[in-house]
């Protein structure tokens, strides 16, 4: 692979097998489509692009188990980067399995459970990153290379952009994904300083609320999953040892409920430290806290005020709830589509203007590992 932001790039790199590698793939090239696409509509402004580099560069921490304390990490990534399950289980004596998970919530049927739902969650996060990249990166390739003409036909270049976006999914009777691109259009087309940065920041949030939509069962049934699942996998990994566990089946649901509880606990800390974060070059922003503003800025940039934008106003009336600044923006419930678009609408708002989103994701090191069809090493355990 090289990197590029072609229509063939992107194909080739939603093809990639290895979740990982793909998904270090789709953070570069989101990073190469924003310097592209801010070229084009405003070096000094961020796009829908810019933030979707770190929201991918987080995917790929959170499927690699950065944030997880040490000691639950070296027990769930796999030798190829992955948090998962090799569907190996330490094996146990009948009852006593049973009585080494009542006396020992940590047993190995409990990290086999949790091994198994983290596996689950990083396929989910993997699937869901790459097929919000193949629905938006695609028309934004098309709008970099038709507004890049020499002798651009901004017609025809608005045609092609719309019309690959047809057929995407609505939200609230809308092509969201068209909407986006279509603004963007529109902005190349200003002569104003503030309707196109009003522009901009309109067809970035109609992409975020695209993307967010598309993303909803991804992020409600990894929210759900330690504690709707828990109790069924447990009874099913204990079974697996026991050869007497079906003649008391009906006290076993009763007998498990501390270790699947701890399960659950266990889970609603792991989706903090996962979910519920974003990593940028700011450092580690919780989504579950309220959108800080910019030291030394105003946290909305001078020339969204006045409103000339009908449509950007209308998204901000629709998804940033409060229109205070950055007051009661962290996503309580981060499974709530309304309260994800809040805190969304207060980050874009927020950092229209931050450049410093424009920074490369990755070192020398990692890019090199990259271009060599190659994992970095620092991503890989050494198999047992």
């Amino acid at each position: 692979m090289n990197r590029a932001i072609s229509l063939e790039h992107i194909k080739q790199v939603s093809v990639i097998e290895d979740r990982v590698l793909r998904n270090l793939w789709v953070t570069q090239t989101y990073a190469d489509l924003s310097g592209a696409l801010g070229a084009l509509l405003d070096r000094g402004t961020c796009n829908w692009c810019t933030f979707a580099t770190w929201a991918s560069f987080t995917v790929g921490g959170n499927m690699r188990g950065d944030a997880l304390p040490s000691w639950l990490r070296q027990r769930v990534l796999l030798p190829d980067g992955l948090m998962g399950s090799d569907g190996s289980s330490s094996p146990g004596h009948d009852w006593n399995a049973l009585r080494q998970l009542l006396d020992n919530p940590q047993s190995h049927h409990v990290l086999d459970v949790t091994r198994g739902l983290l596996g689950e969650m990083a396929i989910n996060l993997s699937n869901g990153n790459t097929e919000v990249f193949v629905e938006i990166a695609p028309p934004a390739s098309l709008f970099v290379e038709e507004f890049s003409a020499p002798s651009v036909d901004t017609a025809s270049a608005r045609a092609k952009v719309l019309d690959a976006c047809d057929g995407a999914p609505e939200f609230e009777g809308v092509n969201r994904l068209r909407a986006g691109y279509s603004l963007w259009c529109d902005a190349m087309a200003s002569q104003s300083a503030t309707e196109r940065s009003q522009l901009i920041l309109a067809g970035s949030l109609q992409l975020g609320v695209h993307e967010q939509n598309h993303l909803q069962p991804v992020i409600a049934s990894s929210m759900d999953m330690g504690i709707n699942q828990a109790a069924a996998r447990l009874s099913q990994s204990i079974a697996m040892h026991s050869h007497v566990l079906s003649s008391v089946e009906q006290g076993v649901d009763l007998a498990l409920h501390p270790a699947t509880r701890t399960i659950a606990d266990l889970w609603d800390g792991i989706m903090t430290a996962t979910l519920a974060t974003i990593t940028s070059p700011e450092g580690t922003m919780r989504l579950d806290h309220d959108v800080p503003a910019i030291l030394g800025q105003p946290f909305d940039p001078p020339e969204l005020s006045p409103t000339v934008v009908a449509d950007l106003e209308v998204l901000l009336s629709r998804f940033e709830r409060s229109r205070r600044p950055g007051r009661h923006s962290g996503a309580r419930d981060w499974a709530s589509f309304d309260d994800r678009m809040d805190f969304i609408a207060n980050l874009f708002v927020s950092r229209h203007h931050f450049e410093p989103l424009y920074a490369a994701p990755f070192d020398d090191a990692t890019l090199a590992a990259m271009l060599e069809d190659q994992l970095p090493a620092s991503m890989t355990v050494q198999s047992a």
